[in-house]
């Protein structure tokens, strides 16, 4: 098991033996997949994925919310007398010795919190990321007053400018084509999301 997975797995039980009411984790694990496998695992244990954490949703790497769910000692003892009953510590619906990969039975649900985690990412996608964009030519003017200002230099820089806008308007596209594409996973297996604040 690679050591963000066993970093995630940690926060895990560590919020599970102090019941606390939520925690918030920064995943490290290269795509999506394997974080939508550690959701489900931590629904297992009775705590919830919620998104975004708040204030975290212009991050680049942004942190996650769990929140504990009425049930969640109960799920956690029927988690644990399972395991002692097997004698092997084994994480609910995932291959054995495999990590964060799950099983044909857990691999639906663990879709569905992979497609609430694109329409998450997708949402980060947004009018600050243009912003950036538009300021550029502002912070290559600056450095072009330097060396001064030629014809040449000039070209180079809008057209580096005319590269990184041609990126967004590109990433754009296939960020809303994938995010409408999830949505309707979501409306057609009858998940609400992004989950309301009364969740």
């Amino acid at each position: 098991m690679a050591m963000d997975e066993r970093h995630l797995l940690n926060e895990l039980m560590k919020a599970v033996v102090e019941e606390a009411h939520e925690f918030v984790v920064r995943p490290h694990i290269p795509g999506l997949k394997k974080f939508a496998a550690f959701a489900y695992i931590a629904e297992r244990f009775g705590y919830r994925y919620m998104g975004h954490a708040p204030g975290g949703v212009a991050l680049n790497n942004p942190y996650f919310l769990f929140l504990r769910t009425p049930d969640a000692r109960e799920r956690a003892a029927l988690l644990t007398l399972s395991s002692e009953e097997s004698n092997r510590k084994l994480l609910p619906g995932m291959r054995p010795g495999l990590g964060l990969t799950p099983d044909k039975e857990a691999r639906p649900q663990v879709q569905i919190l992979y497609s609430q985690m694109v329409v998450d990412a997708g949402g980060r996608y947004n009018a600050r990321v243009l912003s950036n964009v538009l300021i550029l030519p502002i912070v290559m003017a600056i450095f072009l007053i330097f060396p001064g200002y030629t014809t040449k230099s000039v070209s180079i820089a809008a057209g580096i400018w005319f590269a990184f806008f041609l990126c967004y308007l590109v990433g754009l596209g296939v960020t809303r084509r994938r995010r409408t594409k999830h949505l309707a996973r979501l409306s057609a297996a009858g998940v609400e999301w992004p989950p309301r604040i009364d969740a």
